[in-house]
């Protein structure tokens, strides 16, 4: 007599399963809609406004990178720290860079903008750090008459180099030659 196969049982599919399956389709298609969704935002709609310390009126700017690239230009002529056979003959150098820089800030000073108030005090206070910073150039230049070995050092702000700051805000209001030199380090 023949066999006849004992028939098992097809394994029933889990009510429960189907639901979660659905579950997690559809949070995958949200997912992905959604992501899509954040970059078509980013890249064609979204508008970041003005950068920290961007100044809206581009007049300043302008005018600035005209001034501050004529003073790069003569502090790039100067001999270079290589060049120098003593320590005096680099602090003169330093000196007549500091004294470049000097007039550079003393013919921006006129061109700060006087409203908006943001705007004025933003630009005085780059206009201040830079008088601080060639103060400490000033300091490294008469420290390094009396000492060969002298280090050139920078006040901070915000517990960083104040150089950072000046250099910072020059960057986002597209003046890079207002940023400063690196003749001194």
């Amino acid at each position: 007599m023949p066999e006849t196969p004992i028939a098992t049982p097809e394994p029933e599919q889990s009510t429960a399963s189907r639901p979660r399956r659905r579950a997690v389709f559809v949070l995958v298609a949200l997912f992905t809609i959604g992501s899509f969704a954040m970059w078509i935002w980013i890249l064609f709609l979204y508008d970041p406004g003005l950068l920290i310390d961007e100044l809206e009126d581009k007049t300043f700017p302008t005018e600035a990178e005209v001034v501050c690239a004529a003073a790069v230009e003569q502090v790039d002529a100067l001999p270079t720290a290589q060049t120098a056979v003593t320590a005096t003959e680099r602090a003169d150098v330093v000196d007549e860079a500091n004294a470049i820089l000097a007039a550079m800030v003393a013919e921006l000073r006129p061109l700060a903008p006087g409203e908006p108030r943001e705007a004025s005090e933003a630009v005085n206070e780059w206009l201040d750090d830079w008088e601080v910073h060639i103060g400490d150039r000033e300091g490294y230049a008469a420290r390094l008459r009396d000492d060969p070995e002298a280090r050139f050092t920078e006040t901070t702000k915000a517990e960083k180099q104040l150089s950072r700051a000046i250099d910072s805000f020059a960057a986002v209001n597209r003046m890079t030659s207002c940023e400063t030199p690196g003749d001194v380090g």
